[in-house]
Protein backbone atom coordinates (compact mmCIF):
# COMPACT_ATOMS: atom_id res chain seq x y z
CA UNK A 1 0.00 0.00 0.00
CA UNK A 2 1.40 3.41 -0.74
CA UNK A 3 0.76 6.31 1.64
CA UNK A 4 -1.70 9.15 0.46
CA UNK A 5 0.18 12.49 -0.01
CA UNK A 6 0.82 14.81 2.80
CA UNK A 7 -1.01 17.73 1.64
CA UNK A 8 -1.40 20.97 3.97
CA UNK A 9 -5.28 21.63 2.84
CA UNK A 10 -7.99 22.42 4.35
CA UNK A 11 -11.53 20.82 4.53
CA UNK A 12 -13.67 23.28 2.56
CA UNK A 13 -17.13 24.31 3.93
CA UNK A 14 -19.31 23.52 0.66
CA UNK A 15 -18.42 19.91 1.39
CA UNK A 16 -18.93 19.89 4.91
CA UNK A 17 -22.59 21.74 5.03
CA UNK A 18 -26.03 20.14 6.26
CA UNK A 19 -26.81 17.97 3.44
CA UNK A 20 -23.64 18.09 1.46
CA UNK A 21 -22.68 14.65 0.48
CA UNK A 22 -19.26 13.15 1.67
CA UNK A 23 -17.63 13.14 -1.27
CA UNK A 24 -14.27 11.29 -1.94
CA UNK A 25 -12.47 14.60 -2.73
CA UNK A 26 -13.56 15.75 1.33
CA UNK A 27 -12.23 12.27 2.25
CA UNK A 28 -8.85 12.56 0.51
CA UNK A 29 -8.91 15.98 1.93
CA UNK A 30 -8.59 15.08 5.68
CA UNK A 31 -6.31 12.08 5.14
CA UNK A 32 -4.25 14.44 3.01
CA UNK A 33 -4.19 16.32 6.03
CA UNK A 34 -3.63 13.48 8.83
CA UNK A 35 -0.83 12.46 6.48
CA UNK A 36 1.25 15.47 6.95
CA UNK A 37 0.38 15.51 10.33
CA UNK A 38 2.26 12.14 10.56
CA UNK A 39 5.30 12.74 8.43
CA UNK A 40 6.05 16.98 9.17
CA UNK A 41 4.51 17.08 13.29
CA UNK A 42 7.95 16.79 15.84
CA UNK A 43 9.55 17.08 18.81
CA UNK A 44 13.15 18.32 20.00
CA UNK A 45 15.46 17.76 22.45
CA UNK A 46 18.31 20.00 22.57
CA UNK A 47 21.73 19.89 24.47
CA UNK A 48 23.94 23.41 25.24
CA UNK A 49 27.46 23.31 25.83
CA UNK A 50 27.45 27.11 26.45
CA UNK A 51 30.51 29.64 26.71
CA UNK A 52 33.95 28.84 26.04
CA UNK A 53 34.02 24.10 26.34
CA UNK A 54 37.72 23.81 25.14
CA UNK A 55 38.16 23.69 29.27
CA UNK A 56 36.31 20.62 29.36
CA UNK A 57 39.09 18.74 26.97
CA UNK A 58 41.39 17.28 29.91
CA UNK A 59 37.68 15.38 30.84
CA UNK A 60 36.73 14.22 27.11
CA UNK A 61 34.79 12.53 26.68
CA UNK A 62 32.24 14.72 28.68
CA UNK A 63 28.95 13.27 29.52
CA UNK A 64 25.99 14.34 30.72
CA UNK A 65 25.80 18.10 29.84
CA UNK A 66 22.63 19.77 30.30
CA UNK A 67 22.01 16.93 32.04
CA UNK A 68 19.73 13.91 30.59
CA UNK A 69 16.33 14.24 28.94
CA UNK A 70 13.73 11.11 29.11
CA UNK A 71 11.78 10.05 25.99
CA UNK A 72 7.68 10.15 26.86
CA UNK A 73 6.72 7.79 24.35
CA UNK A 74 8.35 5.87 22.20
CA UNK A 75 10.26 7.56 19.52
CA UNK A 76 12.24 7.98 15.36
CA UNK A 77 14.83 10.28 15.37
CA UNK A 78 13.92 11.92 11.86
CA UNK A 79 17.55 14.08 12.19
CA UNK A 80 20.71 15.18 14.42
CA UNK A 81 21.66 18.78 14.01
CA UNK A 82 25.46 19.38 15.48
CA UNK A 83 26.14 23.68 15.87
CA UNK A 84 29.26 25.68 16.90
CA UNK A 85 28.55 29.27 16.83
CA UNK A 86 32.49 30.17 17.45
CA UNK A 87 35.04 28.17 16.19
CA UNK A 88 38.69 27.39 17.99
CA UNK A 89 41.84 27.89 16.59
CA UNK A 90 42.28 23.69 16.03
CA UNK A 91 40.50 21.21 16.58
CA UNK A 92 37.13 19.29 15.67
CA UNK A 93 33.94 19.44 18.08
CA UNK A 94 32.52 16.39 18.51
CA UNK A 95 29.57 15.05 20.14
CA UNK A 96 27.65 11.75 20.86
CA UNK A 97 23.91 11.13 21.51
CA UNK A 98 23.52 8.43 23.90
CA UNK A 99 20.63 6.71 24.83
CA UNK A 100 19.83 4.22 28.24
CA UNK A 101 16.47 1.85 28.10
CA UNK A 102 16.67 1.10 31.77
CA UNK A 103 17.78 3.00 34.58
CA UNK A 104 21.39 2.18 35.68
CA UNK A 105 21.93 0.55 32.30
CA UNK A 106 24.44 0.78 29.68
CA UNK A 107 24.31 3.86 27.30
CA UNK A 108 24.71 2.69 23.46
CA UNK A 109 25.14 5.55 20.72
CA UNK A 110 22.53 6.34 18.16
CA UNK A 111 25.42 7.30 15.47
CA UNK A 112 27.45 4.57 13.42
CA UNK A 113 29.44 7.86 12.14
CA UNK A 114 29.39 10.69 14.61
CA UNK A 115 29.07 14.21 13.55
CA UNK A 116 32.16 17.04 14.03
CA UNK A 117 32.82 20.14 12.90
CA UNK A 118 36.29 21.83 12.52
CA UNK A 119 37.54 24.96 13.70
CA UNK A 120 37.82 25.83 9.88
CA UNK A 121 33.88 25.49 9.20
CA UNK A 122 33.88 28.67 10.68
CA UNK A 123 31.41 30.61 12.81
CA UNK A 124 28.04 29.84 12.63
CA UNK A 125 28.13 26.54 11.49
CA UNK A 126 25.96 23.49 12.23
CA UNK A 127 25.56 19.82 10.10
CA UNK A 128 23.01 17.13 10.01
CA UNK A 129 22.84 13.62 10.47
CA UNK A 130 19.32 12.98 8.15
CA UNK A 131 17.46 9.43 9.04
CA UNK A 132 18.10 8.12 5.38
CA UNK A 133 15.01 5.13 6.29
CA UNK A 134 12.52 8.16 6.33
CA UNK A 135 13.42 10.08 3.17
CA UNK A 136 11.62 8.34 0.18
CA UNK A 137 8.48 9.85 -2.38
CA UNK A 138 6.83 11.61 0.31
CA UNK A 139 9.25 12.58 2.69
CA UNK A 140 11.80 14.08 0.36
CA UNK A 141 12.97 17.56 1.78
CA UNK A 142 13.75 19.91 -1.33
CA UNK A 143 17.28 20.24 -1.86
CA UNK A 144 18.84 17.33 -0.55
CA UNK A 145 21.05 17.77 2.26
CA UNK A 146 24.81 18.50 2.00
CA UNK A 147 27.07 18.80 4.61
CA UNK A 148 28.88 22.16 4.82
CA UNK A 149 32.79 22.17 3.59
CA UNK A 150 35.19 21.09 7.02
CA UNK A 151 32.31 18.99 8.63
CA UNK A 152 31.63 15.53 8.88
CA UNK A 153 27.66 14.55 9.12
CA UNK A 154 26.89 11.69 11.97
CA UNK A 155 25.31 9.01 10.49
CA UNK A 156 22.84 7.21 12.51
CA UNK A 157 22.45 3.84 13.82
CA UNK A 158 18.56 3.05 12.06
CA UNK A 159 18.52 -0.22 14.34
CA UNK A 160 18.62 2.32 17.07
CA UNK A 161 17.38 5.66 16.13
CA UNK A 162 14.09 3.67 14.14
CA UNK A 163 12.30 2.87 17.38
CA UNK A 164 13.46 4.27 20.75
CA UNK A 165 11.12 2.64 23.79
CA UNK A 166 9.54 5.00 25.80
CA UNK A 167 11.10 5.90 28.78
CA UNK A 168 14.64 5.72 27.45
CA UNK A 169 17.11 8.35 28.53
CA UNK A 170 19.34 10.06 26.02
CA UNK A 171 22.51 12.19 26.70
CA UNK A 172 25.21 14.23 24.98
CA UNK A 173 28.70 13.34 24.90
CA UNK A 174 31.53 15.59 23.88
CA UNK A 175 34.37 13.35 22.56
CA UNK A 176 36.53 16.29 20.74
CA UNK A 177 37.24 19.90 21.35
CA UNK A 178 38.06 22.29 19.61
CA UNK A 179 40.73 24.61 21.04
CA UNK A 180 40.27 27.92 22.23
CA UNK A 181 38.57 30.67 21.76
CA UNK A 182 35.90 27.94 20.55
CA UNK A 183 32.44 28.87 22.55
CA UNK A 184 28.81 27.70 22.46
CA UNK A 185 27.85 24.21 20.78
CA UNK A 186 25.02 22.19 20.82
CA UNK A 187 23.30 19.03 19.43
CA UNK A 188 19.52 19.05 18.58
CA UNK A 189 17.55 15.64 17.78
CA UNK A 190 14.26 15.92 16.33
CA UNK A 191 12.09 13.10 16.71
CA UNK A 192 8.29 12.03 16.30
CA UNK A 193 6.35 9.98 18.63
CA UNK A 194 5.30 6.74 17.24
CA UNK A 195 2.56 4.11 18.84
CA UNK A 196 4.97 1.21 18.24
CA UNK A 197 5.35 -1.38 21.88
Amino acid sequence: MVDISPLLNNPQLQANQAFAAVSEANLQTIAGAQTFINYFTYEQKRFDFNGPYPDVAAFLPFAGTDNVSIFEFSAQVIDVWLYCQVPGSSGSTTIDLQIMNTPGGTWTSIFTTLPSISYQAGTDVWVGSVNPSLIGSQYAPSPAYTPPVNTTAGVLNSSISNLIPAWTAIRAVMTASQNSPASNACIIVHYRNTNAA
